[in-house]
This record gives C-alpha cells, sequence and structure tokens, in this order.
C-alpha cells in the first residue's frame, strides 16, 4: 500500500517537533545532555499527545552516534534505522494484545542479551494499563534493577490503574492536552505543505474537535481532505465528525432558552434525519452551555475559539442566567448518561428538551426563571439610584405661566382688589399688574428680636416640615408611581367634588411631585406662602381628598418651596454617592416657611373675605387692607 496516512508522515523526528510538550522535552534534553538517563519512564496522559512519539525520540537520542546529545541528529545510521524500524534493539509492545504473564516472562528473559546494534536497548510497552496483575507481577523485579543497557518506557492514557510499585520504580511525566492554538499551527504546517485548500473556520473546527489530541486532528484533516480534495468547508468538518454546527447549535439553544419545545424537537429532528448521532448531539449542547458559562465567568477567553467571538452567541450568553444554565447543564448532563444504555436515545433527549422548556405553573423551568427575575429585579432596585438623584441632576423647567394663571385665577374679583393696597411699587403701577401677577421679595431691616423669633419659629419647623418625612420619600422613591401620579396631575379639579376641593385642586395643579414612595409624595411650589397654605391641618385633610379621589387610594403628602427641595436633594446625592443607605438629612431651613401645625380653619363667623385671605397668604406684609 503506497498511501501512508499524514499523522505517520508528520509524526515528529525530534523534541523540536513536538507540540505542547516543552515541560516534558525540556526536562528529557537535559537529562540527555547531562547523561542522566533513568533506566524507567511512565509516560502517561490523554490520547494523541506525544507519548509514543516521545519515547521513540528519545530511544534515538540515546543511541545516537554523537550522544550524549539533546537531540537525535536523525542522520547516523543508528538514527535512520531506529526510524525506519529496522534495528531490533528498540522494541515497541502493545500491552493490550500481550499482557498475560508469559510474555513479560519472555521480556525478562531477553533483557540480559546484550543489545546486538546500539549501545541501548529500549523496551517501549504501550497501553500498559491493560497488564494483568500477574504480568505486573512479573515485571517488577526486572523494572526495578534492569541491567545497565536496558532502558522501560511505559505508556498509557490511564495511569490509574498502574499499581504503586511499578509507580515507584519509575520516573512519571504527565502529558497534557494540547492546546488549540498548538493543535492549529500544527495544521497549517501541513497544509502549508501538503497544499490543502481549506477555510480557516474549518481550521479551527477541526482543532476543537480534536479535543486537545494532536493525532485525532492531523487523522480528521486527512479524512475530510478524502471527503472533499478541492475545497475543505466548515461544514464539511461537520460533516464528517457527526458534529452539530454552531449557526444550528445557536438555534437549537435559543429556541430552549425561550421555551419553544415544538421548535426545539424540529430542529432535533432534522439533525438527526442528516445522520448526527443523539450522543453526539447531547454532547454539543452541554459544550455550548459550558462555554456560554466561561463567557460569562471568565475574563480572559481562549481567543482561538471562534464562538466566543459570534454575535448570536454573544447575544444568548447575555440573556440566559447563571442558574439557568446550570439548570439546563444538568438535565442535559443526565441526559447523556442515560442514552448510553438506551436502545431509544432520541425520546431521552426530546424529554430533557421539555423539562428544559416546561413553562407550568410549579415546575422546575419556570421556578428557575421567577427565581432569576425576582433576584434581578432585587438588584436593580439595590443597585440602581433612587429616583430623586436622576430626576433632579436633570435640569428643571418651571410652569411659570402655570402659577401665574392660579394667582390671577384666585385674584381676579376687581370689586375686591379695590379694598387691597400694594406697598410695593409693581403692584401700584397699573401697567406692571394687568394681565400678570409679579412675586418679589421686599428686603426689610431685620432686628435682633425679630432674628430671635426666627430662630424659634425655625426650631418648631419641623411639627409642620418633618424632615423624617422627606426622608422616608426620597429613600424608598418609586419613579415608576411618580410617572403614574403625574400622569393624572391635571385632572385633580375634574375629579374634585366641592368647590373648596377644586380650590385647592387648582393650587396642586401649579405645583409638582417631585418624588414619590407609593403613599407619600412630595409637592414643590415656587412660593413658601402656598407650601404654608397647603401644609395647615385643615388644609392638609381637603388636599388629601382631593388626591384620593383623582388617584383612588390614601396619599400623604409634604409641600415644599422648589429651592429648598433643591438644596435637600442635593444633600442626599452626595450622601449617597459615599456610600450611604437609609439616609439621615439636616432639618429644613425656614427661609419663607412657618410651623402651621397649630392653626385651625377660619370660622363661619368671620367676614374678612376669601379672596382677600388668599392674598394675604399670597404676599404676606406688602399687602394692607383699605378701612
Amino acid at each position: 500500500m503506497s498511501y501512508k496516512a499524514l499523522y505517520r508522515i508528520y509524526r515528529p523526528q525530534d523534541f523540536n517537533e513536538v507540540a505542547g510538550q516543552k515541560h516534558i522535552t525540556t526536562t528529557l534534553k537535559n537529562a540527555l545532555t547531562n547523561d542522566k538517563v533513568a533506566h524507567a519512564y511512565l509516560f502517561s496522559g490523554p490520547r494523541g499527545t506525544g507519548k509514543t512519539s516521545i519515547a521513540k525520540i528519545f530511544a534515538k537520542a540515546v543511541n545516537c552516534v554523537n550522544a550524549p546529545i539533546d537531540n537525535p541528529c536523525n542522520e547516523c545510521e543508528n538514527c535512520k534505522g531506529i526510524t525506519s524500524g529496522v534495528i531490533s534493539d528498540i522494541i515497541e509492545i502493545d500491552a493490550a494484545s500481550n499482557n498475560g504473564v508469559d510474555e513479560i516472562r519472555e521480556i525478562r528473559d531477553k533483557v540480559k542479551y546484550l543489545p546486538g546494534y546500539v549501545k541501548y536497548k529500549v523496551y517501549i510497552i504501550d497501553e500498559v494499563h491493560m497488564l494483568s496483575t500477574g504480568a505486573f507481577n512479573a515485571l517488577l523485579k526486572t523494572l526495578e534493577e534492569p541491567p545497565a543497557h536496558v532502558i522501560f518506557i511505559l505508556c498509557t492514557t490511564e495511569p490509574q490503574k498502574i499499581p504503586l510499585t511499578i509507580h515507584s520504580r519509575c520516573q512519571r511525566f504527565d502529558f497534557k492536552s494540547i492546546t488549540t492554538k498548538d493543535i492549529i499551527g500544527k495544521l497549517e504546517e501541513i497544509i502549508q505543505i501538503e497544499n490543502i485548500v481549506i477555510d480557516i473556520d474549518a481550521i479551527h473546527q477541526i482543532a476543537v474537535f480534536a479535543e486537545g489530541g494532536l493525532r485525532d486532528a492531523i487523522s480528521l484533516l486527512d479524512q475530510v481532505r478524502a471527503y472533499s480534495p478541492e475545497r475543505i468547508t466548515e461544514d464539511d468538518v461537520n460533516q464528517i465528525s457527526g458534529a452539530v454546527s454552531i449557526s444550528m447549535q445557536i438555534e437549537l439553544a435559543n429556541a430552549l432558552i425561550e421555551g419553544n419545545s415544538t421548535k426545539a424537537i424540529e430542529l432535533l429532528n432534522s439533525l438527526i434525519t442528516e445522520g448526527k448521532e443523539v450522543r453526539k448531539i447531547a454532547f454539543n449542547l452541554i459544550e455550548f452551555f459550558r462555554d456560554v458559562l466561561m463567557s460569562k465567568n471568565l475574563r480572559e477567553l481562549d481567543p482561538n475559539n471562534l464562538l466566543y467571538k459570534n454575535e448570536r452567541f454573544i447575544e444568548i450568553s447575555k440573556k440566559i442566567t447563571n442558574r439557568k444554565t446550570f439548570y439546563v447543564l444538568d438535565i442535559l448532563n443526565k441526559v447523556f448518561n442515560e442514552i448510553k444504555w438506551s436502545n431509544n436515545p432520541k425520546i431521552y433527549l426530546e424529554l430533557a428538551f421539555i423539562k428544559v422548556t416546561d413553562d407550568e405553573i410549579g415546575g422546575e423551568a419556570k421556578l428557575v426563571s421567577v427565581i432569576d427575575n425576582l433576584e434581578k429585579r432585587i438588584v436593580e432596585l439595590e443597585n440602581r439610584e433612587p429616583e430623586i438623584i436622576r430626576s433632579f441632576i436633570e435640569p428643571k423647567h418651571t410652569d411659570v405661566h402655570k402659577t401665574d394663571k392660579l394667582v390671577s385665577d384666585e385674584i381676579d374679583d376687581s370689586d375686591i382688589l379695590e379694598d387691597i393696597e400694594v406697598e410695593d411699587p409693581l403692584f401700584n403701577n397699573e401697567e406692571n399688574f394687568e394681565g400678570k401677577t409679579v412675586v418679589e421679595e421686599v428686603d426689610e431691616p431685620v432686628t435682633n428680636e425679630m432674628e430671635e423669633i426666627e430662630k424659634i419659629l425655625c426650631d418648631d419647623l419641623n411639627q409642620t416640615y418633618s424632615i423624617e418625612f422627606v426622608e422616608t420619600v426620597l429613600n424608598n422613591g418609586n419613579r415608576d408611581d411618580k410617572n403614574t401620579l403625574l400622569n393624572s396631575w391635571e385632572r385633580l379639579r375634574r375629579s374634585s367634588n366641592t368647590e373648596e376641593e377644586k380650590h385647592f385642586a387648582q393650587i396642586l395643579e401649579a405645583g409638582k411631585i417631585a418624588a414619590s414612595s407609593i403613599n407619600k409624595i412630595i409637592i414643590t411650589f415656587p412660593s413658601a406662602s402656598i407650601c404654608n397654605k397647603l401644609m395647615a391641618p385643615n388644609n392638609t385633610e381637603i388636599v388629601k381628598k382631593v388626591l384620593k379621589n383623582n388617584y383612588n387610594r390614601e396619599i400623604d403628602f409634604i409641600a415644599l418651596p422648589e429651592n429648598i427641595f433643591e438644596d435637600i436633594a442635593k444633600e442626599f446625592t452626595s450622601l449617597w454617592r459615599q456610600g450611604k443607605r437609609q439616609i439621615k438629612l439636616s432639618k429644613i431651613e425656614c427661609e419663607g416657611l412657618k410651623n402651621v401645625s397649630q392653626e385651625v380653619k377660619e370660622t363661619e363667623e368671620d367676614t374678612q373675605p376669601k379672596i382677600v385671605k388668599d392674598a394675604l397668604d399670597l404676599f404676606g406684609d406688602i399687602v394692607k387692607i383699605k378701612e
């Protein structure tokens, strides 16, 4: 047979050609250079990682004409003879088929004879874990004290099956799975030499399917080349290996995540129709969700895994939670183990898909989704900035026209206005007064006595303007409820029943809801006088009725001037950003506010017209009544 498999053609011939086992090749090269070669070695590791290849390279190196040397020259007669297999002093034994006591006894009897061509006899026993207990016992003494001209190299994929008495007599080297990067590098060398036309995605796919075994990767490349000699694509690799393509894995995973069991089973049927094995489909899905976990939880990902760069895969990774991923993996792992013993594995996988997508109340899948949603909501509530911080870093727009309209609507009786004398020149000027109301603060000299009185009033201010009320609202702010209230804020007057309620509803509409905590709200106004009026005990009861009529629930409130609330908001925001929670605020400052907690409603005997009292409330001492 003239054709020779690629993995045989490209078997490494010296240590420098070995891929991915530098920790072993470096150690052996140093031992060879320093002439410190042991009498027995144990090479253990996954299949196709270079155990037998390194054993043959080592056998050439110790018998090279130029020894001691760190690498065989591959030019001398000894190296060429060992490479071609014509030198009988390098003995390869397959322990899987020669595992009895008689075969080991034959070795024991022959080791005493000197080599015929080279310096050392080298026995390479492959799959040594297959030896029987009697064979291991027959090998013990020879392995412990072999003749000076004999070296044993034991190779195995299952070192745990080898007796400890054998372990203790050997230098053990653990071979590791070859990285995807190293496999790709080796494949590219072969592709270039053999002039193979292949897509880069197909190379990556071969490297991934090899699962750390370079021999498997080269064999798969050889097989795919035979299937598609002109050009090798990713689909060709999937077709030969029986694996599910990345695009189909994404479709199937997306159907499971979205709870679409019908689509998932349809995709499964189409894959089986294409000839894919059920166990391979399950395994590929397990790998896919494993990669999802890696993508979600690792900072550095394998750059050679094309899946991590796929946009649809990234979207799925963001959409699914760790809990849901573990739940899916648990089901798939269980069914993967069960279908090994089943005559109809498709049924098991179909049931697994239905279980993953089960949306019935009380079901495991539903419970996982509910827990994920609850945790997500809790995290959002814990981590988000309170509604007050977001709303008050935005620029504010005061509805001046609305406030002016309120005041002008309130003071619109020309007969009564004639009895009101306003000291401020702005109000004495008919041109200024007509059409709009101008409210300005008037600077007046304040005596020490007045300062003392103001201080006393400020100390009692918390009885009306409770900072604890404000703290409760801000610490438990609910933006959604605030927006709900704002949507119906313009209908306060329409939902009011009495003239008195409509009067206060009109005042409220001039204000703005600054924050809400469902059953408590903060309303801001341009004027402190309006706040004082609304916070009077009897008036607050009317305001609460207005709010209840409009929103069909009990709502408590506090009215604050806009400038004072802005200062409160800044203090709250600053403390929040410092990491503080359940924040305590400074007491509300006095600027124009009064403690009105003891004021009572006007009696029926009070002959002062209502419009006059409203003007006094709005403009304070600048208003005088004509006798």
